[in-house]
């Protein structure tokens, strides 16, 4: 069955799956109770697959507690709202996207109600269109995510509201897999050639960051590095003397998705533990290796542990990271990140960017660092040669995309198109992992902290930088690398404006903060 929504204030067409329905219980091992108390029928692996539902998003949901089961008389009870399943914490619908990625619509949604309302008259707007506030979403005027309680579910109350001048938007806040964008690989090297190749295991001598002489100079010192991520071994050996106290965790229970500003009971998780040393693992300590500015501060973020939820997260994570005082009321603006990084977002080419998560971004992006603005870097799709186009978060103008390289200073078959910024090693290379270990891995992942590590090299030498100039002097201090044509604005649809050189970076971001034109 064909089904609308508004995205964006575009109408979109999306496909409803028939044959399944989803049910969230509240714990892995209550799955099969909860099934047999109300005799939903499970669909299988196979049945999903026929679905087009594929494993690894199949695993994925699993993970959440999610389980996709035949659409009975009980199940479309609880669909409709007529009838609660024991047990169960939420019904859903399968919804395939025009990307063909799939995502759970639920009674949730985000709304935005004109500006000129005061949050007494938008709250009464709320009340009056059946709408129940789950959260207030601090990042911007009259910003709320709702629970509808009359229409059907999200995508209809979508198509309701956007007929009411009272709201700017109305968007269904789908429960999707977004996964880590990672390839692993068998850690093999204890070497990070990223920082200085030699030429050893076949690479190309000097095909990394040229960072070494960057370090002779700053070390990333007052420089706030947001990492967000799944999860994070914040008490790593190598890791934990950087990790500052703006770090903290989302997590997801009755009452809805609560933030804690701490790291005690944050999710561990290998991806995000790589990502954090390949940006700021410490120097010096007798201990593994060292990230791109081993003098920064970490400002770790974890969301979506089981990489399953919504944008609406995620948005909230940006925001907080551009400033604190969207999550903890009484936080100081000027606590929040100078840089921040994500590697999260599907390995195909397609990605929908919602409103919600576009305000974000546009936020921290503008008003950030008391209003120089915020460089936001993000890991490209590692599909080979997917256009970086159909990835609405990667590719919008705010966000700087990361492409990976090899040891060979080549490219490695990720996202291209015009909206790749930078490449930077990513293909096995080693960092932190959790428990106090240590691996290689290979990814856009692990090439995107890279980047922004030494972006946070010349921020540190240079903090007046504003975000646009930091940007450029990225672009202007990139090696034409990988043996291709570069355009007349020295842009390579897979090699961006170049491979990262953060000795170029420092010098150049230090001639822009003194005035000094570089040649």
């Amino acid at each position: 069955m064909m089904r609308h929504y508004y995205r964006r204030d575009r109408l979109v067409e999306v496909e409803q799956l028939d044959d399944v329905v989803a049910v969230q219980v509240g714990a892995d091992n209550q799955r099969q109770a909860v099934a047999e108390e109300a005799a939903l029928e499970t669909a299988d692996r196979a049945a999903l697959r026929e679905a087009d539902i594929d494993d690894e998003t199949a695993d994925a949901f699993e993970r959440a507690n999610w389980m996709f089961v035949r659409p009975s008389e009980r199940a479309l009870e609880a669909l409709d709202g007529r009838e609660e399943i024991a047990g169960a914490e939420s019904v859903g619908k399968v919804i395939r996207r025009p990307d063909g990625r799939v995502g759970i619509a639920t009674d949730l949604l985000n709304v935005q109600l004109v500006p000129s309302l005061s949050q007494a008259e938008a709250e009464g707007e709320l009340e009056a269109a059946d709408l129940t506030v789950v959260n207030k979403l601090n990042f911007a005027d009259n910003l709320y995510e709702v629970r509808t309680r009359s229409a059907g579910d999200a995508l209809e109350a979508s198509t309701h509201l956007h007929e009411n001048p009272k709201f700017v938007f109305a968007e269904p806040s789908f429960v999707e897999h977004v996964p880590q964008r990672l390839r692993p690989s068998d850690p093999k090297y204890s070497e990070q050639w990223q920082w200085r190749n030699t030429g050893a295991n076949g690479g190309v001598p000097d095909a990394d960051v040229h960072i070494e002489p960057a370090w002779d100079k700053t070390l990333g010192n007052g420089v706030r590095v947001a990492v967000i991520d799944n999860g994070f071994d914040a008490d790593h050996e190598d890791l934990a003397a950087g990790v500052g106290p703006m770090s903290g965790f989302y997590s997801t229970g009755v009452v809805g998705t609560t933030f804690t500003q701490n790291t005690v009971g944050m999710e561990r998780d290998r991806h995000g533990t790589l990502c954090a040393g390949m940006a700021g693992a410490r120097k010096d300590n007798d201990r593994g290796g060292v990230g791109a500015a081993p003098e920064c501060e970490l400002m770790l973020v974890a969301c979506l542990p089981d990489q399953v939820g919504t944008q609406t997260t995620l948005a909230r994570a940006v925001a907080y990271a551009g400033n604190p005082a969207t999550e903890v009321p009484d936080a100081d603006p000027s606590d929040g990140a100078d840089i921040l990084v994500s590697s999260l977002g599907p390995n195909i080419a397609a990605w929908d960017l919602t409103t919600t998560l576009e305000i974000a971004l546009e936020g921290a992006a503008a008003h950030g660092r008391q209003g120089k603005g915020l460089a936001i870097f993000w890991a490209a799709s590692n599909g080979t040669n997917v256009d970086i186009m159909a990835d609405e978060v990667v590719s919008h103008p705010d966000v700087i995309a990361v492409v990976r390289s090899d040891r060979k200073d080549l490219e490695d078959n990720a996202a291209r198109g015009p909206e790749v910024e930078l490449i930077a090693p990513g293909v096995k290379v080693f960092s932190t992992t959790p428990g106090d270990a240590y691996g290689t891995a290979t990814g856009t992942s692990f090439a995107a902290p890279c980047a922004a590590g030494c972006a946070a090299l010349a921020l540190s030498k240079s903090p007046g930088l504003t975000r646009d100039q930091l940007r450029e002097v990225m672009h202007q201090s990139a090696d034409k690398v990988g043996g291709v044509v570069y355009d007349a604005n020295g842009h390579n649809d897979d090699y961006g404006f170049g491979r990262v050189n953060a000795s170029r970076a420092v010098t150049l971001g230090a001639m822009v903060a003194g005035g000094i034109t570089p040649p």
